[in-house]
């Protein structure tokens, strides 16, 4: 047989089609770079924190950094949450002027813009003080958080994941704070929520990205972590 009559290779597609939207393999590099941007944000408040510093304050330092990391603005507001202020993360509540006390919990909350359009959501808390039961309750709820995202899986129902998370915080005596009672949400270029909450109702199946973040009281002690996470066509990515 010549060069001339082999047989030609059968073409294929570059992946195997599967149930649900046409999601890459892994997130879009301007969702990392924002995302990136975010964590540091919400590090640049933690950093900015001591005793009588105020949540205003806190909020500069955030948006400064922001501002240097190339944002081109915010989706909705940065919270910054001190004292009974960490009980509520809501865009209706601002920072204010409360200041840290000597033993004290501040949540900051950073939703950037970047250049090209993208959105980041994160959440970070730090303890202020010696304030050991802050401290246990915080990398208690880390500890939850991380261990239910390492079970996530594509295409999975948004109530899925909410009743896994749910299960845990009562299991470790949490109660859950946000008031729509969820646990995070949808995220896309220039819209959240387009696929609602991860909450109970909700049996969407989550493709791309999606923002979770617990948010939960153990005692007096409120305390909140969120990530983005990346539901992908073969596997699932903290971004």
């Amino acid at each position: 047989m010549t060069a001339a009559t082999l047989p030609l290779p059968r073409l294929a597609p570059a992946w195997t089609y599967r149930p649900g939207p046409d999601v890459g393999f892994d997130p879009p590099p301007g969702l990392r770079a924002v995302q990136a941007l975010a964590r540091a944000g919400a590090a640049a408040g933690l950093a900015a924190v001591r005793p009588g510093v105020s949540e205003r304050e806190v909020e500069r330092a955030v948006s400064d950094r922001l501002y240097q990391g190339g944002a081109v603005g915010i989706w909705t507001i940065t919270n910054v949450g001190l004292g009974e202020n960490t009980k509520v993360c809501f865009p209706t509540r601002p920072p204010t002027d409360l200041v840290a006390q000597e033993q004290d919990v501040l949540m900051v909350d950073v939703h950037p813009i970047s250049g090209d359009g993208s959105w980041g959501d994160c959440t970070r808390c730090t303890v202020i003080g010696d304030y050991a039961e802050a401290r246990k309750a915080l990398a208690d709820l880390e500890t939850l958080h991380y261990e239910t995202l390492a079970r996530c899986r594509p295409g999975m129902p948004a109530n899925e994941l909410f009743g896994m998370t749910s299960e845990r915080l009562t299991a470790e005596g949490y109660v859950l704070l946000d008031l729509l009672a969820n646990i995070g949400h949808s995220l896309t270029a220039g819209a959240a929520y387009l696929h609602k909450f991860i909450d109970a109702g909700n049996p969407t199946p989550m493709w791309g990205a999606w923002a979770v973040e617990p948010f939960a009281s153990r005692g007096d002690i409120a305390v909140k972590v969120e990530d983005l996470v990346w539901f992908g066509r073969e596997r699932c990515q903290i971004i």
